[in-house]
């Protein structure tokens, strides 16, 4: 079956922006990412406890086994309920990331030469997860990542569909309180990364984005391109330019229609902040990033496109803490999933913080996760009614939102507020009582 390609997955980052807060003037980082995936596939929010390993344990991820970590870091995931992997989530060292796939002329290795299937191998979402599990900084994570690809290759179907011959390279988006990194994939194992400093933005969409400003590529790449006569061997090395387009410059330079509206929307963002007297608060932050990703004229937000649709997203803030540990930092933080498709017209944002009570969090390896398969399954019901929906969410469901975004700040004690998984409850309630 071959599948239509990616329609909306859109990730980005404003790194460092000023903030105001109860104890004065800092800065913070804020991240966003739609998940586009297959309309009809199960979309859950899981939360996985911090785990020490017995020596020679393996993990299993969606396709192969590999050698776990010591020990993994608890995380919070986005994620399709099929796989082992996610698409989009945060970690309690204040590490946030995301992936989409890319096209480039490699992608053939990732298909048998037999049959044309794809190769089994880790999918980039599992690639995702590790990273997440095992990244203590955005730089580490990236770091991680490189050592997977270099020691496993990335690859295999990403639909669970039997006979499916959907696979696709990978690029990630790795962001902390302090720095952001966009890391890109090519066939199996080659890769470059580039990283984004203090108060800069950046957005990727499904598309390659690094040119000459890479920071590093794989050891093999340039040698590849340059056999295959796609560099000269001594100009700068472009990555998307060379590995992208066999040095094409058509269309080269160009943005695509979602990828172009998301730079302008974190231009307008970072406009409106410098033009303010002050740093604004987390909220007005995270409200900024919830206008671009319900953004549907672009393409950002979608619903039910060629058996597409926007089924997850995710929205973090991320403080600055510099005399703070890790475990701190990512106490700290603050992260948005509406654990369900189209936040614009079908389902709230619910703030989840890790200094919530983890109780209810399961001890197994896949922790609890939340209800947010029957919120799923309550709102796909809806779907084709939803499908010629263009009002924003009802005020009943708006309380949710609102409840997170009003309590941005808590650390759990300081306040009273519900957790991410009352929220789901109650966002399921309300539904069944008919306010939608």
């Amino acid at each position: 079956m071959r599948v239509p390609p990616p329609q909306s997955c859109d990730t980005f980052v404003y790194v460092q922006a000023p903030l105001l807060d109860g104890a004065g003037t800092g800065t913070g980082t804020l991240f966003g990412k739609n998940s586009d995936r297959p309309s009809e596939e199960r979309h859950e929010v899981v939360r996985i406890p911090r785990l020490r390993h017995k020596e020679h344990e393996v993990v299993q991820c969606t396709y192969i086994g590999i050698p776990q970590a010591p020990e993994t870091l608890e995380c919070i995931l986005s994620r399709p309920s099929w796989l082992w992997g996610c698409e989009m989530g945060a970690n309690e060292a204040g590490v946030v990331g995301g992936n989409e796939a890319i096209d480039t002329l490699l992608s053939g290795e990732l298909l048998s030469p037999q049959d044309g299937m794809p190769i089994k191998s880790l999918l980039g979402m599992d690639i995702l997860r590790l990273a997440l599990e095992r990244g203590t900084s955005a730089k580490h994570a990236v770091d991680v990542c490189i050592h997977l690809l270099e020691t496993y290759g990335q690859g295999g179907p990403c639909c669970d569909d039997e006979g499916n011959d959907w696979t696709y390279e990978n690029s990630f988006l790795f962001a902390d309180a302090n720095e952001a990194y966009v890391l890109e994939t090519a066939g199996q194992r080659h890769w470059a990364w580039k990283i984004i400093g203090t108060g800069c933005m950046c957005n990727i969409s499904n598309g390659a984005s690094i040119r000459s400003n890479w920071g590093a590529v794989s050891k093999d790449i340039k040698s590849i391109c340059q056999a295959r006569g796609w560099w000269d061997g001594s100009s700068r090395f472009d990555w998307k330019r060379t590995v992208c387009t066999k040095g094409s410059v058509k269309e080269l330079e160009s943005c695509g229609g979602r990828e172009a509206a998301g730079i302008a929307h974190l231009s307008a963002i970072k406009a409106k902040s410098d033009n303010m007297q002050s740093p604004q608060p987390p909220r007005w932050w995270i409200e900024q990033m919830a206008n671009v990703l319900r953004d549907e004229s672009s393409g950002i937000c979608f619903r039910d496109r060629y058996g597409f649709c926007s089924t997850g997203s995710q929205i973090s803030w991320l403080p600055s803490m510099a005399d703070q540990g890790d475990r701190c930092r990512g106490k700290e933080a603050s992260h948005f999933f509406t654990g369900a498709s189209d936040p614009l017209c079908g389902t709230p944002y619910k703030l989840f913080m890790f200094s919530d009570p983890i109780s209810n969090c399961g001890k197994g390896e896949d922790a609890h996760d939340h209800d947010t398969r029957q919120l799923w399954d309550m709102w796909r019901t809806r779907a084709l009614s939803r499908a010629a929906m263009t009002m924003p969410l009802s005020e009943a469901l708006t309380t949710i939102e609102e409840e997170g975004l009003s309590t941005l700040g808590c650390n759990g004690t300081a306040c009273s507020r519900s957790t991410f998984e009352q929220m789901v409850q109650r966002e399921m309630k309300l539904l069944a009582n008919g306010c939608e």
